[in-house]
């Protein structure tokens, strides 16, 4: 059985997936060499005769899938490596990224549940630029706080696709 960090990196990527395709995005997951990275979601466009081709649009993102997530009124607080904080926290970068933050039940058996009717992935994932944020010093780890309303949904990515898109600030 592999490890429980693998199968939450697992699901992560599914939710990851999962939402990037029902946005009708062409989504790649890993790279050949593993550089804080995770991921991106790129926009497929249709041309006026009808075919469908990848507009060069492009948003990155880092996985993280915890039960360590504290879900409070307005934000959601997360203690992420400090490594990971000030890759994502740079501001000189040439496609934007985003960190996605999947938060999961404390039981793992809650985790996934699958029947006839439906797949159910617990609970869901938050979204949230930190490019910009000041560089920590920590040594382990930097709390970050995500407004509770950037849930990531397939209507979130679209509309941060089109941001991208007219070179907005995803933050903005």
């Amino acid at each position: 059985m592999i490890t429980e960090e693998h199968i939450k990196e697992g699901l992560s990527r599914a939710y990851a997936l999962a939402i990037g395709h029902n946005a009708g995005m062409n989504c790649s997951l890993g790279f050949e060499f593993d550089y804080k990275l995770d991921g991106c979601y790129r926009e497929v466009e249709t041309l006026p005769d009808g075919t469908r081709s990848d507009s060069g649009f492009q948003i990155d993102f880092q996985l993280k899938a915890s039960k360590n997530v504290e879900v409070r009124d307005r934000e959601i607080v997360y203690d992420l490596d400090v490594r990971n904080y000030n890759h994502l926290s740079k501001t000189k970068v040439g496609i934007p990224r985003i960190l996605i933050l999947l938060k999961l039940p404390e039981n793992p058996e809650e985790w996934l549940h699958v029947c006839e009717e439906n797949t159910i992935l617990r609970n869901c994932a938050w979204w949230c630029d930190l490019k910009g944020m000041a560089n920590s010093n920590n040594s382990e780890t930097r709390r970050i706080y995500i407004p509770r309303k950037q849930i990531l949904t397939p209507d979130t990515l679209i509309q941060l696709m089109n941001r991208v898109s007219e070179g907005d600030d995803l933050s903005a």
